[in-house]
């Protein structure tokens, strides 16, 4: 019988595996998202989850595990590392300020957002006055007024505790403000906000400020890894350790391999008349008669 042949088990695998979040990147195009150091490490994602039980085979306990895993748990990675945000792009605007006496000026674009964005600064910041309204108003225009384009849905929203701004009787603060102060690590990057005094300013004087969320980047001691997902085996197949698993191996190391049994050679009558003829031929054997 032909030996056997061992493959990886990485030869079973149903999705791809991205070691590091750079590869990831390089792969895909797409930052993989923040680790999580309270969940395993998790190198691989089901494009496709349905909720269904996931073969596994556990290289450390050398068995195989059956394990379900919700949709939201599936369709993600977990990858130690620093995530990576894409820096704000400002959008340019068409929009100009005006006054009776001067020539129009262009409206600055640091200023200007969404009804919809203006909305989610007040809701995240409401929490920071309690017992008080968070809301929003457009900037009011005395002398000095905006003319929008058509096309330029974005204005200059400002943030109202009470109805009044946080930064100030007859002060304004624009949402946008707010929104690019959220920006410094990356759009999307984690942290909170607080109403304190900055520092060195008087205990008065608070001011709305954004404190960028220390994000643990490196696995804790003894992390777990969850393993790949595989197809099942063939009839044919088997996991195996290589070397084998004996103390003599130990120092090397081992590894969990996919052996391929090749089927029996099949004789034909030919060969088995051939071997016969051939024991028959030997001097003090019985004969031995095919039917």
């Amino acid at each position: 019988m032909a030996p056997s042949t061992n493959t990886p088990i990485s030869s079973l695998y149903l999705f791809p595996v991205y070691l590091t979040r750079a590869a990831y990147l390089a792969a895909t195009g797409q930052a993989a998202p923040p680790f999580d150091p309270k969940q395993p490490i998790k190198q691989w994602l089901d494009p496709a989850p349905n909720g269904q039980p996931y073969l596994m085979f556990d290289t450390t306990a050398g068995k195989l595990l059956s394990l379900p895993l919700p949709a939201a748990v599936a369709s993600v990675l977990n990858l130690p590392g620093a995530a990576t945000y894409a820096t704000f792009v400002e959008t340019p605007t068409a929009a100009t300020q005006n006054c009776p006496y001067v020539a129009p000026t262009p409206l600055d674009p640091a200023t200007l957002c969404l009804e919809t964005e203006a909305q989610a600064v007040a809701s995240a910041i409401a929490f920071l006055f309690p017992g008080k309204t968070v809301t929003v108003a457009q900037e009011v225009y005395g002398m000095f007024y905006a003319v929008f384009p058509a096309a330029e849905l974005r204005r200059q929203w400002c943030i109202l505790v009470n109805g009044v701004s946080p930064s100030g009787a007859g002060l304004n603060l624009h949402a946008k403000t707010l929104m690019i102060l959220s920006y410094i690590g990356g759009v999307g990057a984690p942290g909170y906000w607080i109403y304190a005094p900055a520092s060195g300013e008087p205990a008065n004087d608070p001011t709305l400020q954004w404190i960028p969320d220390p994000h643990a980047n490196t696995p804790p001691v003894g992390a777990l890894t969850l393993p790949v997902p595989i197809s099942p085996l063939a009839a044919n197949q088997q996991f195996v350790l290589v070397p084998p698993n004996d103390p003599a191996f130990a120092s090397g190391g081992s590894t969990w391999m996919v052996a391929t049994i090749p089927p029996p050679a099949v004789i034909t009558l030919a060969q088995v008349q051939q071997l016969v003829a051939q024991y028959d031929a030997q001097p003090g054997v019985t004969q031995i008669a095919i039917a």
